[in-house]
């Protein structure tokens, strides 16, 4: 693990490569957060596909930045980010998910603050994401600035992705 702490106190935010510890935290807040969204087949498949120790090692090597929340040194949520177009300036964030045993702290917040903080540094112009259609956390991108760019169907295995592309001005 990386460690370069961005808050002082009970929380910090550390760049991590922890992939094992990554993949526990996506086990425990995927079932609550798409519980009422998805099928368990698509979030099980999904899980596989996305959070694997193979796929995150690939996804950190390829260059998304994973960020680790800590809690009074518990693992607590996590963030990834990547640039995504160097021409447009444009940063994705790829993840954000919050222990279920740690939401409502303000964590998300605090999260999406430190990417927006990292990506502007690097140079980064809009930060963009993909949010399911029916997931309540598009009211929180929205409330945090983001506008929907666009609404997609994206093919993802046998199943396909109900998405808005959602972008912020940085």
């Amino acid at each position: 693990m990386t460690t370069t702490p961005s808050f002082s106190g009970a929380v910090a935010i550390q760049v991590t490569t922890d992939a094992a510890l990554i993949r526990q935290l996506a086990h425990a807040t995927w079932y609550p957060t798409y519980g009422e969204i998805l099928d368990k087949d698509q979030i099980d498949f999904m899980l596989e596909e996305i959070y694997s120790l193979e796929s995150l090692t690939r996804q950190m090597q390829e260059g998304q930045t994973f960020l680790l929340l800590l809690d009074q040194e518990k693992p607590a949520a996590f963030a990834a980010f990547s640039l995504v177009d160097p021409a447009r300036q444009l940063f994705k964030l790829n993840k954000l998910y919050i222990h279920p045993q740690f939401q409502g702290k303000g964590y998300g917040k605090l999260l999406l603050e430190e990417v927006k903080n990292r990506a502007k540094q690097l140079g980064g112009a809009k930060l963009e994401l993909n949010v399911h259609r029916h997931n309540p956390a598009q009211h929180f991108y929205h409330r945090h600035g983001f506008k929907i760019a666009q609404v997609v169907d994206i093919p993802f295995g046998r199943f396909t992705l109900n998405d808005y592309i959602m972008q912020l001005d940085l």
